[in-house]
């Protein structure tokens, strides 16, 4: 089973003109997303691998999914390295 991702706790979110801040309250730390980097936020309310962000996000942006799967997986690893997701598995 591939790994799973998920949100961390006292995360909060918001978005403003295509633009996410990602507020995690433990670390007072504000965290600026992209258009694209929010909505992977978005899809990470539920547990998901890379390999199903990926199929999401080539549907959402008519890409290939394995193109977007290297990006995704450094997206990530760059999130749990902040704080604001942790494996879910």
């Amino acid at each position: 089973m591939s790994q799973q991702y998920r949100r961390s706790m006292n995360v909060e979110a918001v978005e403003v003109e295509n633009e996410w801040m990602i507020l995690h309250a433990d670390q007072y730390t504000v965290t600026k997303l992209n258009e694209v980097g929010g909505l992977c936020w978005e899809l990470l309310k539920e547990e998901r691998s890379v390999q199903a962000l990926a199929e999401e996000m080539g549907r959402q942006y008519d890409v290939a999914a394995q193109e977007t799967e290297q990006d995704i997986e450094s997206f990530l690893e760059e999130l749990l390295k902040l704080g604001l997701v942790e494996h879910a598995n």
